[in-house]
């Protein structure tokens, strides 16, 4: 009897790995089939214009350039106003799309967005990338500035929050509609040395997960990404005189990691954002959490000491 409970019980959490590890490839092929059959452009099916968050560099950057070549209008929103010209100017000038600018720093809090709403609501916007986010080199938290710890919330918790509740109003009368909150893989479990950067990105994947089912009855879907590593600025400090080979190897570029994430636009309600980063998840959930934080905590630890090595290097 012992041993017949002991069989099923294997079957049943290999049956719930296979369905979290399997359910997002398997849906991708099914519904990339589909919309080979019934072509229907993303600004038809969403609405004309698409909204970008951190558009200035990075991923951000990277769905703004996706979006606009399946003839999406852009509207761009980021801090610096130089840096969105130029993105808005490359857009313009490769896709021949209508393109808008919005400065915004959302490490401003509240103030800023009265005039966010302003400038976006009168728009028939289809999809909101919520990618603005920021990081920080691994530290322990009573090693994070005050005024970095708001930013983490102001900007990783708040901005995503905030457009959505500005957002999807409208996207609910009109029946249609596409948010893409782009999370990470730290939030699967907590990371020490990146304890405030990953419980950010925890609200992130919890907020965007139940947001879907709420949106769902109104046609308004939702997609949350959970990249890991991808070469931006953000993380170049990892890269940058690394000494470890494996950080070069396993960490994709931006155009690399929208080659795969854009294909399941529309397609997937939950995504890694990459196929390596698929397997990085898989892997991950083979062990219990107590793993997981132990071995994230070791590596992060590692990568804390590497960098202030390097910085007291720097000084000398």
């Amino acid at each position: 009897m012992f041993c017949s409970l002991l069989t099923w019980l294997g079957l049943y959490v290999a049956a719930v790995w296979l369905y979290e590890n399997l359910r997002t490839p398997v849906l991708l092929v099914l519904r990339s089939i589909k919309q080979l059959v019934f072509r229907q452009k993303l600004s038809q099916r969403y609405g004309k214009w698409a909204v970008i968050t951190g558009a200035s560099d990075g991923i951000g950057k990277g769905y703004a350039h996706y979006l606009a070549r399946q003839g999406m209008a852009i509207v761009l929103v980021a801090r610096n106003e130089a840096k969105l010209a130029k993105v808005a100017a490359e857009i313009k000038s490769k896709h021949g799309v209508e393109t808008k600018i919005v400065v915004a720093d959302f490490s401003k809090g509240r103030e800023i967005y009265p005039h966010l709403e302003k400038a976006l609501v009168p728009l028939d916007i289809g999809i909101l990338v919520n990618n603005v986010g920021i990081f920080d080199t691994p530290m322990y938290v009573d090693e994070v500035p005050q005024q970095k710890l708001w930013d983490f919330i102001h900007v990783n918790v708040a901005a995503a929050t905030l457009l959505c509740n500005i957002l999807a109003p409208a996207m609910k009368r009109r029946q249609r509609g596409l948010i893409v909150n782009v999370s990470s893989i730290a939030s699967v479990c907590p990371a020490p040395c990146l304890a405030t950067y990953a419980a950010s990105k925890a609200y992130v994947t919890s907020f965007s997960v139940a947001l879907a089912e709420e949106l769902r009855p109104f046609g308004v879907e939702v997609q949350t990404v959970l990249p890991s590593f991808v070469h931006t600025n953000m993380s170049d400090y990892m890269v940058k005189d690394a000494k470890d080979p494996w950080r070069k190897k396993y960490m994709v570029t931006v155009d690399n990691f929208m080659a795969y994430a854009g294909c399941t636009i529309g397609k997937v309600d939950f995504t890694s954002g990459h196929w390596s980063h698929g397997l990085q998840f898989a892997v991950l959930y083979l062990f219990p959490e107590f793993v997981r934080v132990f071995v994230l905590g070791r590596v992060n630890k590692k990568l804390r000491e590497d960098f202030h090595v390097q910085k007291k290097t720097k000084v000398r």
